[in-house]
């Protein structure tokens, strides 16, 4: 089967970067780092580079240029746009002035975003933002969806938005489609999908949440099973209404973009860009994320923004791109060789992405205090400052321990 995969994206003069280069896999793709290092804006220019539409999220200018390189199917392709194609200078008041040419590569073809219905009309990747909400909506049945050269063309035009406005996706209609297709003679990707869907969505939950999909009756309203009790759609938790946005998007967006098999999520190939894939769920939920994903999506590329340590303590080597605090000037990013499964959350969220204090300040305030007391020999202050340390630590703080010892030698030596 043939894949197909964002291999990189290059971009100058645009948004916050300079001159900025970054490097993919073809499985997943975690983009952490500092705030403000540009991890969404990374997503954002991948958008940009499929379509000349949305540039008031965005600023660039005449010396601007934007575009990825991609492997599609057996092809190379480069997609964007290139320098000379903008004007504007300031705040949401950049445009599209002409189609300029994209640098040359040797062996890659070269195609302009507004080309690409006529050069790779069936590559579109998916864009999804960091809103997730599902709010209630009364529907009244099935209803028509799109054929499938419109929504490829969909998936390109609205890329920058769905990556910065809230989706018009509407999960529960998809569920009603599909649930009431399911069973159609004709439908026979759409049941390999929907059978697949319910096989792998308990992979994509918490430990012993026995999540599952139930029924839809005549009120036109999806139930779900969850710790053992049935809930309706809008009922369920921040973080299941979440996953559940995300993976039915991916399912709809496969189906309306992919030919044949290529339609079929087990064997779909392409492009998915989440935006903060962790949003709204449970720290047990992200350590599990990465995998289920994997089962339920065996053949999709994913570039996900994360802020979550644990989400990257499930990533394997060569999946993490962590972002300097910096991208000022020319820079080079890629995957970094090495997994961090080993490391603790504590190491990743400093080493990787950026936190500087991770102690509380109240209790780094103590500790200093108590380690005055030590120096001092001051028994009686250090034994009260202990007190305090023992109300807001952890009852195994090794600190606290070792304060105990000290307050105890002191002790020993006052008697002595």
């Amino acid at each position: 089967m043939r894949s197909s995969f964002i291999e990189s994206l290059h971009v100058r003069d645009f948004r916050q970067f300079d001159d900025l280069s970054v490097e993919f896999n073809s499985g997943f793709n975690f983009i952490a780092g500092p705030n403000g290092s540009g991890k969404t804006s990374i997503l954002a220019c991948v958008a940009h580079a499929l379509t000349h539409h949305s540039l008031e999220h965005s600023r660039a200018s005449d010396t601007s240029e934007v575009f990825i390189d991609v492997s599609h199917k057996g092809d190379l392709l480069r997609v964007g746009l290139g320098k000379g194609s903008f004007t504007g200078h300031g705040y949401r008041t950049s445009s599209t002035k002409l189609w300029a040419a994209l640098p040359e590569a040797e062996g890659r073809k070269s195609v302009l975003s507004i080309e690409t219905d006529k050069h790779a009309p069936d590559f579109s990747p998916l864009l999804l933002g960091a809103q997730r909400s599902l709010r209630y909506i009364q529907t009244q049945g099935m209803q028509r969806e799109p054929l499938l050269v419109e929504r490829r063309k969909q998936y390109r035009n609205n890329s920058v938005k769905h990556i910065f406005e809230e989706s018009s996706s509407n999960v529960k209609q998809w569920l009603i489609n599909r649930y009431f297709i399911v069973d159609k003679d004709w439908a026979t990707t759409e049941k390999k999908n929907w059978q697949h869907f319910l096989s792998a969505l308990p992979a994509l939950a918490p430990f012993d949440s026995n999540f599952e999909f139930v029924r839809i009756k005549s009120d036109m309203e999806p139930v779900f099973s969850i710790y053992g009790r049935e809930c309706y759609l809008e009922e369920l938790s921040s973080g299941f209404k979440a996953v559940l946005t995300i993976v039915a998007r991916i399912i709809e967006w496969a189906e309306g973009t992919g030919e044949g098999e290529l339609a079929e999520i087990e064997k779909s190939v392409g492009s998915v860009l989440i935006d903060e894939i962790d949003v709204h769920l449970h720290p047990e939920w992200q350590f599990t994320l990465r995998d289920g994903m994997r089962q339920m999506f065996p053949n999709l590329q994913f570039i996900v923004t994360t802020h979550s340590p644990h989400v990257l303590a499930s990533a394997r080597a060569g999946e993490v791109i962590a972002m300097p605090a910096s991208v000022r000037g020319k820079c080079s990013i890629a995957p970094q060789p090495h997994s961090y499964s080993g490391w603790t959350t504590d190491q990743i969220l400093t080493e990787v992405m950026g936190v500087r204090s991770l102690e509380n300040k109240q209790y780094e305030l103590l500790v200093h205090q108590a380690f005055d007391c030590v120096e001092e020999k001051d028994s009686v202050g250090l034994k009260s400052i202990i007190g305090r340390l023992r109300s807001i630590a952890h009852p195994d703080d090794a600190i606290v321990k070792v304060l105990d010892v000290r307050l105890a030698s002191i002790i020993l030596t006052e008697n002595d």
